[in-house]
């Protein structure tokens, strides 16, 4: 898709940040409110997204996967056999909030001329290839219904406007120009930044160290230069959940394809901190964490009851993997221990296997360097080192590797960076020099934070009846109070003459706006919203498929409702 956003005067209504799937929810919720009630202009919201087309995790659509719509993994059926599943399509942009939209799953199926034979496939969850082009259906979907995108560009800053807006300041990938829009209500939707074991960035960039979030599109080139070796191959890949096994997977069968080196074996090792690979937990009854309702249940609890919950079910989401894609490695293994002992009896010679699949479990990465090592007389490249912390134990060990894929998760705090680094950062008690453990809260918490804070200005909830107080301490040691109304959340009240103190704790309400402090000049009127980054306040399902349709309505109505 070519960029479609021209340069109308004026301000835009919505402007968001991203285009993958939670904003493109957003888009088609958005389409979907009757114009006659909306103040929101379809026409005068924009979307910016730093691909140059439609695009959504590339580097993992591995052949022959299928969907966890419940939570964005997926897993490899190397067996080839249909079975029950706890996932399903209807979990997609739209059915749980909209079952008559468009924008469906469904609909893009009866689009197709495939629905049928979905149907008779006799298996609920869509193929990942499937989802993606799904996906890319909508999004063709809702620019052809006015939604503007502007691809290829990469948000670099927000500020402050005038009038009450939000300026957004993105650099045009292809040509480096800086555009600056404004618009009065900002969608932050920044999915996560790959994650590397903090020993290993200190050693990056290096062209033979990949993130899973890479791994499909730099695999082939980064083998490529490795295939000159005269020796076996050692490659390490960094995690223990569904990401790493996939890889690691996916690995030994290119590896296999390219033979053995010298008669020996590539070998490939799956580094875990813990003792085993553990199974995630799909039961129905588990899976009820990822209900719509349970967002209301989860925002409901006190912080330290909230933390508690997550840690319970953190084996749904975090560091597990599908029973059935364990069943798939430990055949593979199982295969390779076979044909090791068949080769061995008699002496003969290692079958043709290519490689080899070692799991180093209680291995905690501890530091990592780049040395010289040859590949062939005639070649040095260099390699890499790592030195492992047994956690049982404690003792050391040195391993070198040729090649480094670390399957460790994604971070998700760049909107925080953009904030800090913004005049709007400070609306909300956040400055360029508060901490990097700042953490989000639920409105009702503000009443805690004016308990801390003494003289810091805050508001307190009184109760679910909506009214909210600021208390104050003037310079005279007299406490002052001001009743306030407060719209849908709580948001918007009169502004007290005390500046806010920085804050390690931003607010956030139930349909995820960004609650703003009271500040010494004038009520802050654009509206900030998050998707994809509240865990701690809207619990698990906050950063995955499962509410995804709901959500987006929740803040759409939201934006309308106090427009």
């Amino acid at each position: 898709m070519a960029p479609s956003e021209d340069h109308p005067a004026g301000v835009y209504d919505i402007i968001g940040l991203g285009f993958g799937p939670a904003n493109l929810a957003v888009a088609g919720a958005l389409l979907e409110q009757p114009r006659e009630t909306c103040p929101i202009s379809v026409n005068k919201s924009l979307f910016i997204e730093r691909y140059h087309e439609f695009k959504w995790h590339p580097g993992m659509l591995l052949p022959g996967t299928r969907m966890q719509i419940r939570r964005v993994q997926f897993h490899v059926d190397h067996t080839l056999k249909l079975r029950g599943n706890n996932t399903s399509f209807l979990k997609d942009l739209a059915t749980l909030r909209s079952p008559q939209s468009p924008i469906t799953f469904i609909a893009y199926l009866h689009a197709q001329n495939r629905l049928v034979d979905f149907i008779n496939r006799g298996c609920i969850t869509p193929t990942r290839k499937e989802y993606s082009d799904y996906l890319a259906y909508v999004a063709r979907y809702v620019q052809g219904q006015g939604i503007k995108v502007a691809y290829g560009e990469n948000v670099i800053a927000i500020e402050e406007g005038c009038e009450g807006t939000v300026q957004v300041h993105s650099r045009v990938l292809a040509t480096g120009e800086t555009r600056v829009r404004r618009a009065r209500n900002l969608i932050v939707s920044p999915g996560g930044s790959p994650s590397f074991p903090r020993c290993i960035q200190t050693i990056l960039p290096h062209p033979r160290i990949i993130h899973s979030s890479e791994y499909l599109s730099s695999v082939e080139p980064m083998l490529a230069t490795m295939k000159a070796a005269t020796r076996s191959l050692n490659i390490a890949v960094v995690g223990a959940g569904q990401s790493a096994v996939e890889v690691l997977l996916n690995l030994n069968s290119r590896l296999t394809s390219m033979g053995k080196s010298a008669d020996r074996e590539h070998n490939l090792h799956l580094i875990v901190r813990g003792g085993s690979l553990r199974p995630s937990d799909g039961g129905p009854f588990a899976n009820q964490v990822y209900n719509p309702e349970y967002v209301d249940i989860m925002y409901g609890l006190p912080s330290e009851s909230r933390r508690k919950v997550i840690a319970e079910h953190k084996d749904t989401n975090y560091g597990a993997v599908n029973p059935r894609t364990l069943e798939s490695l430990y055949e593979v293994m199982y295969d390779q221990k076979v044909d090791r002992d068949i080769a061995g009896r008699g002496g003969n010679a290692l079958p043709m296997t290519g490689a080899y699949i070692t799991i180093r479990n209680y291995s905690n990465v501890s530091s990592a360097e780049i040395s010289k090592h040859p590949l062939q007389a005639s070649t040095e490249i260099n390699s890499l080192s790592l030195i492992f912390q047994n956690t049982l134990t404690q003792d050391f060990s040195e391993t070198t590797y040729d090649a480094i894929i670390c399957a460790t998760g994604y971070e998700r705090n760049s909107w925080l960076k953009l904030l800090k680094a913004s005049s709007l950062g400070r609306h909300f008690g956040l400055r360029a020099t508060s901490s990097d453990k700042t953490h989000l809260s639920v409105d009702r918490d503000f009443g805690v934070a004016a308990e801390k804070n003494g003289d810091c200005v805050v508001p307190i909830m009184n109760g679910k009846s909506g009214i909210f107080k600021v208390a104050a301490n003037g310079r005279n040691g007299h406490s002052q109070t001001l009743d306030m109304r407060n719209n849908a959340d709580g948001i918007h009240a009169p502004y007290a003459s005390t500046e806010t103190k920085v804050s390690d704790t931003l607010y956030i309400s139930r349909h995820y706006r960004l609650l703003p402090l009271p500040t010494a000049d004038h009520e802050f009127i654009p509206k900030i919203y998050l998707q994809g980054c509240a865990e701690e306040t809207h619990g698990l399902s906050e950063t995955l498929l499962s509410v995804i349709g709901i959500r987006a309505g929740e803040m759409v109505e939201d934006l309308c409702s106090n427009y």
